[in-house]
């Protein structure tokens, strides 16, 4: 028990399976209304069956789907400020001293994502703003790193 008394918890914050759904829910009616009505096009020949806009539109739906499997769900962060931050597509391990900026949702009431801008990648995380566990971490990552600007927090 004395060794876990010098310990601080893990901060740890996760957006809602709920949230998220409704996010990959949206981006999948969209990719399925939207593809074959692209078919559609091509085949009546407005397009002139170019090979080429076939990529482009393909590359489109594959880059989107790519960038949102990146997006992350989860934070944690511990008490020597190492962060650990969960996609669908990977994990993210990085210092609180790394973070430059930090950029809150635009949306009002706080739903979208909150943007952390690193030296050579921006990381988005799915939020709720007005959440205990998440401003404990924001909090956190401010005592740690006073330099990171701070902009919608």
């Amino acid at each position: 028990m004395p060794e876990q008394a010098g310990k601080e918890k893990e901060l740890i914050y996760q957006a809602s399976a709920r949230f998220m759904g409704g996010f990959f829910g949206l981006l999948a009616i969209w990719t399925v209304v939207t593809a074959p009505l692209l078919v559609r096009r091509f085949q009546q020949g407005v397009f002139r069956e170019d090979w080429l806009y076939w990529f482009m539109i393909g590359f489109f739906y594959l880059f989107t789907w790519f960038w949102s499997l990146g997006l992350f769900y989860r934070i944690a962060m511990d008490a020597d400020g190492r962060i650990q931050m969960k996609s669908l597509r990977r994990t993210l391990a990085l210092s609180a001293q790394q973070i430059l900026a930090i950029e809150g949702s635009r949306f009002s009431g706080g739903f979208g994502f909150i943007r952390f801008k690193l030296s050579r990648e921006s990381a988005y995380l799915f939020c709720r703003r007005r959440d205990n566990e998440i401003d404990e971490i924001l909090r956190e990552i401010r005592r740690i790193n006073p330099l990171v600007k701070t902009i919608r927090i």
